[in-house]
């Protein structure tokens, strides 16, 4: 792989020059994921910053009995971990979603980047902004019936690993049931149940391998905020 190339990607480090990012990518490590690997928890120490090459990675919180609510799905070019090591730990789990390959500079060297080029740490000021932002949206949802988290999910999995086809959006994830009904807080024959839904309404339909095309991302935008 080449680190370069991947950490140009990355908008943390934009204002570094090439020459800049040659230097600092020695400091980074390689890691390759399978699929719903784990890659930290709750709780760990926030030891090391990770970027996405490869793959989508999902950063989740556990509820008591277990359950999965989805905060962010970070793609590649993003970083994650430690709330930018900020934190002492991590303030929720990372699991990777398909094979992923990450890069990882562990705290010292970064806190040396920091130190090296301070515009990073502006960046990363904005970047947390928009992270808790998000994350407080999703932990809001909560509530929310279970169309409607599911419908905030599919526009979320949408904007992260979306593409454009003829009907619609595909999200280039492949989502089994349990998948969704972890995302959206609920049990597995609900989430077959509005996804059933969701399908005899025209709002998508699905792939084999579990791939879901969003055919009406307006409607389903209605939906998102509460429409019935």
């Amino acid at each position: 792989m080449n680190h370069v190339a991947v950490l140009r990607q990355v908008p943390l480090l934009a204002s570094l020059t090439d020459e800049q990012i040659a230097a600092a990518a020695d400091w980074f490590h390689t890691e390759a994921f399978a699929p719903n690997a784990l890659i930290f928890l709750e709780g760990d120490p926030a030891d090391r910053l990770w970027v996405v090459a490869e793959g989508q990675i999902k950063i989740v919180k556990h509820t008591s009995d277990g359950q999965e609510n989805l905060l962010e799905v970070i793609t590649p070019g993003e970083m994650f971990g430690g709330a930018g090591l900020l934190l002492a730990t991590h303030p929720a789990t990372a699991v990777a979603m398909t094979t992923s390959l990450t890069l990882s500079i562990e705290r010292e060297p970064y806190l040396q980047l920091i130190r090296q080029y301070p515009d990073i740490a502006l960046r990363i000021i904005h970047l947390l902004g928009d992270r808790l932002q998000a994350a407080m949206k999703m932990r809001a949802l909560a509530v929310e019936r279970v169309d409607v988290r599911l419908a905030n999910i599919l526009l979320k999995l949408c904007d992260k690993a979306g593409q454009p086809v003829e009907e619609g959006t595909r999200i280039n994830l492949p989502l089994s049931r349990q998948d969704l009904a972890d995302m959206t807080g609920t049990t597995i024959e609900t989430a077959i149940r509005v996804m059933s839904r969701f399908r005899k309404d025209g709002l998508v339909h699905t792939e084999p391998g579990g791939y879901v095309v969003v055919l009406d991302h307006e409607r389903l935008q209605r939906l998102s905020e509460g429409a019935t």
